[in-house]
């Protein structure tokens, strides 16, 4: 397994894998076109950290995507990428009329990650069936952790859910990640917020 920084025709791979690791979550629910958008826009942004993993063949089996800017990197990629996100957004409600509310929340996206944006954040991280139990989520973790301070940030959070998620959460605490507290979603999802001290930074 190699691992290397999102390129940008990893956009499409990327919203198929995450549709698979993610079936039931909203952004797949908006549909593979607009997490298409989703995924370019990391690999557009300076503030992005970003890893893939590739396999012997070259296919993407894993991926870690944040940024060190949660506060503004949502807005500004829903302002980069507008066209293709209300060209995504016209296909989904469509498809899904029940979806349009979510529609209409995605224009105010910020990660779903609650009030407090202090630190890089690590927005997604999802590795394909096949290489779940083999080690490679926890390299991707460490490697993404690694280029979160190469890009100076001192400290990460992520967040996910609290509830019926214990493999999930047991992972990150065996990567050194530290609850930091727990709150609930407008629709009343308890999610957890982690956190990791790094080297990079002021420190």
């Amino acid at each position: 397994m190699t691992l290397a920084p999102l390129a940008h025709e990893d956009a499409g791979p990327a919203a198929e894998l995450h549709i698979s690791a993610f079936p039931d979550f909203f952004l797949s629910r908006l549909g593979s076109r607009f997490l298409r958008e989703f995924y370019a826009g990391f690999a557009n942004d300076p503030t992005a950290i970003t890893v893939v993993a590739h396999d012997p063949e070259g296919n993407i089996v894993g991926i870690a995507v944040g940024t060190t800017e949660p506060r503004g990197f949502f807005k500004r990629l829903l302002i980069r990428q507008w066209a293709g996100f209300v060209i995504a957004s016209i296909g989904a409600a469509v498809a899904h009329p029940a979806a349009i509310p979510r529609l209409l929340r995605a224009v105010a996206y910020r990660g779903d990650v609650g009030d407090r944006t202090d630190g890089a954040l690590l927005s997604s991280i999802f590795v394909n069936s096949t290489h779940r139990g083999t080690g490679a989520g926890g390299q991707l973790l460490e490697e993404w952790t690694t280029a979160a301070a190469r890009k100076s940030a001192d400290k990460a959070f992520l967040i996910t859910d609290a509830l019926e998620n214990d493999a999930v959460n047991s992972f990150y605490v065996r990567h050194g990640w530290v609850l930091d507290g727990t709150y609930q979603t407008k629709e009343g999802r308890a999610m957890n917020r982690y956190v990791k001290a790094m080297g990079g930074g002021s420190q």
